[in-house]
């Protein structure tokens, strides 16, 4: 493993100084730019560290610092644990999961297979999260007939908390536990659909907590959405940009008359295409800095290579043109021959002020996900990586 991981490395590198080393366009160097400077390394090896298969980076990594001083790091799947340790360069894994999923095969009780999604903390001992909610419809008898994951996966995102430091995550109970959803029931074969993978929690200038989600619906509406809230304990506090306030009101479909679209519109349409995994304050710039991965397509202006892009934004609604950070496979793009490809990009800067490292300055990690595939397909490995990043003015 340590040999295999060691000709990635090496490709790696090889990938970042032509990225960063090549001949730009005239329009590209205008602005700001992130940079590779150094080889990856590994955080979590799965062949070697995993303690059970599904021990896996599965979502953007998260960090925070607990009240003891220490630093915890996800591993989310629908089975999340932790790695903990003096800092960020020294992380040992634990066996003992933080949150298990419920599995429910009841779509309106919004507790199937949950992934912890985003932190925010205060003292580092009462945790609240953000946590990506997936009813499966294919995993439950009788939900979906096409028995097809995609077709039958509708989403939402729910609230946890943690009172113990973060070494145990509970869902909120009730119908408080919801955060955002489609403002619809489940239904078979029409999905992917709902509100998605929400980015890490920022704080705004107005003291209001800020994220970014992806939004799918019926009625045709897709991209990246903005939600605020004043208080993050409250799960129905959150509200959504509707394009000119945060007017955006989620409601439980199970609970109230259906509506057929999302209450929310997209920001940096086209610019960000469904960017959302990994969001700071950039100290350095002087603005919001997104990262993540953004699929081609008919919502997705710009470049076209696959790969790992940045933005950036003075006030979080307003996003300039993604720039590419790595050409890399994604799981999106990956074809037969390629080398495995990556997923779920964030940064995080350890000199951050922040306890859950929500700002970010010139000297960062691209913290990702190296897929494993074998014969073309998908193993269950699955390693954590980081690639020192520079911020370019």
């Amino acid at each position: 493993m340590r040999t295999a991981f060691a000709a990635v490395c090496l490709a790696a590198l090889a990938l970042a100084a032509a990225v960063s080393g090549a001949p730009a366009p005239a329009d590209s160097l205008a602005g700001p730019r992130l940079r590779p400077v150094a080889p990856p390394q590994l955080v979590f090896d799965w062949s070697e560290d995993a303690c059970e298969p599904s021990q896996i980076p599965d979502l953007p990594t998260r960090a925070f610092r607990d009240e003891s001083g220490r630093t915890q790091l996800l591993l989310s799947h629908f089975r999340s644990f932790r790695m903990v340790g003096p800092s960020l360069d020294e992380l040992h894994v634990e066996c003992d999961p933080v949150m298990s999923s419920r599995l429910s095969a009841r779509p309106g009780r919004f507790r199937d297979r949950e992934w912890i999604a985003s932190l925010y903390t205060v003292d580092g001992r009462e945790i609240w999260a953000l946590v990506h909610d997936e009813y499966q419809g294919n995993r439950h008898p009788g939900r979906c007939p096409s028995e097809t994951y995609m077709r039958c996966w509708y989403n939402a995102i729910t609230l946890a908390r943690s009172t113990d430091g973060g070494r145990t995550y509970r869902v909120v109970r009730g119908a408080r536990r919801l955060v955002s959803a489609a403002p619809y029931r489940y239904r078979p074969d029409v999905g992917p659909r709902g509100v998605f993978a929400p980015s890490n929690v920022v704080t705004g200038p107005d003291g209001a907590h800020y994220a970014l989600a992806r939004i799918r619906d019926g009625a045709g509406r897709r991209g990246t959405c903005l939600l605020r809230t004043t208080r993050i304990g409250r799960a129905g506090s959150w509200r959504a940009w509707d394009g000119e306030g945060f007017g955006g009101r989620f409601s439980n479909p199970y609970r109230s008359r259906p509506r057929p679209r999302i209450p929310c519109r997209p920001v940096g349409k086209g610019l960000i295409a469904e960017m959302g995994e990994s969001l700071t304050y950039n100290t350095f710039l002087g603005e919001y800095l997104l990262v993540g991965l953004a699929p081609p397509g008919k919502l997705s202006l710009g470049p076209k290579k696959p790969g790992v892009y940045f933005s950036t934004s003075p006030d979080l609604v307003h996003w300039s043109m993604r720039k590419l950070v790595l050409g890399v496979p994604t799981k999106q793009s990956f074809r037969c021959g390629q080398r495995s490809p990556i997923a779920y990009p964030s940064l995080i800067d350890p000199d951050s002020g922040s306890r859950t490292f929500e700002t970010s300055g010139r000297h960062v990690f691209l913290y990702y996900t190296q897929m494993r595939y074998r014969d073309c397909r998908i193993t269950p490995e699955r390693d954590l990586v980081r690639m020192p990043l520079e911020v370019i003015p």
